[in-house]
C-alpha cells in the first residue's frame, strides 16, 4: 500500500516536471518567433511546431496568445532583473568603481542570452504590448538604481543632473549591448570601462554652484 502511494507520488511529480518543461519550451518558442519573424507572425501553430508539440498542447498551458506573451514578459523580467539591479556602495571612495562595475555587470547580463536581449531591446518601449509594458517597469527600476549610484559618486549632484546621468547610464548599457550583439563592439569589458569612466569624470566635476549661476 505504501509502495503504491509512493509510485503515485513519483508519477505525479514526473508529470508536473514534464508539464513545466513543455511550458518552458512553448515560452522559448514564443520568444524565438518574435526574435526571428516579429509579432505579426505569432500563431499558436507556429509556436507549437517550434516547441515540438501538437497545437492543442498550447491551450493546455495558456488560455490565449496574450496570456503566453504576458508570461514571456514576466519570465524575461525575472531573467534580467538580477543583472539590472546593481548595488550602490556605502563607501564614497569606492563609488566610482561601483558605477563602472554596475555598467559592466548590467551590460554583460543583458547580452547573456541573445534571444532575450534582442527581443527586450527591440520591444522595451512598446506600450501597446504586454512585453513592452512589463519591461518598461523593469527599465524604470534599473534607471532608479543607476540614479542612486550617481548620487553615491557625487552626493552634491543636483537632482535634475542625477536624473540625466542615470538616463545616460541606462542608454550606455542598452547601446553597448546592441553594439556587442551587432558585432560593432568586440571587447565589451573595455567598452563599458571607457564609457563609465567618462561618466564618472563628468560627474565628479559637476558643480551645483555653477549650475545655479
Amino acid at each position: 500500500m505504501e509502495r503504491r502511494g509512493f509510485d503515485c507520488y513519483t508519477n505525479g511529480m514526473s508529470r508536473q516536471i514534464n508539464k513545466e518543461r513543455t511550458r518552458h519550451r512553448l515560452l522559448q518558442a514564443v520568444l524565438k518567433t518574435i526574435q526571428r519573424y516579429g509579432y505579426g507572425t505569432l500563431t499558436t501553430g507556429r509556436v507549437a511546431e517550434l516547441a515540438g508539440v501538437a497545437q492543442p498542447t498550447f491551450y493546455v498551458h495558456f488560455r490565449s496568445m496574450d496570456q503566453a506573451l504576458e508570461q514571456v514578459a514576466e519570465w524575461v523580467a525575472q531573467e534580467l532583473s538580477p543583472g539590472l539591479d546593481p548595488e550602490a556602495s556605502a563607501e564614497l571612495d569606492r563609488a566610482a568603481d561601483v558605477l563602472e562595475e554596475a555598467v559592466r555587470k548590467c551590460t554583460r547580463s543583458l547580452v547573456r542570452d541573445r534571444k532575450v536581449a534582442e527581443v527586450f531591446l527591440r520591444n522595451r518601449r512598446d506600450q501597446t504590448s504586454a512585453l513592452g509594458r512589463r519591461w518598461s517597469v523593469l527599465t524604470g527600476s534599473f534607471r532608479e538604481r543607476m540614479r542612486q549610484i550617481v548620487v553615491q559618486v557625487n552626493p552634491e549632484v543636483a537632482p535634475s543632473d542625477a536624473a540625466v546621468y542615470a538616463e545616460l547610464l541606462v542608454s550606455i548599457v542598452f547601446g553597448l549591448a546592441e553594439a556587442y550583439l551587432d558585432g560593432r563592439v568586440l571587447d565589451l569589458d573595455r567598452a563599458t570601462a571607457t564609457a563609465s569612466r567618462a561618466i564618472v569624470t563628468g560627474l565628479v566635476s559637476t558643480s551645483p554652484v555653477a549650475d545655479a549661476a
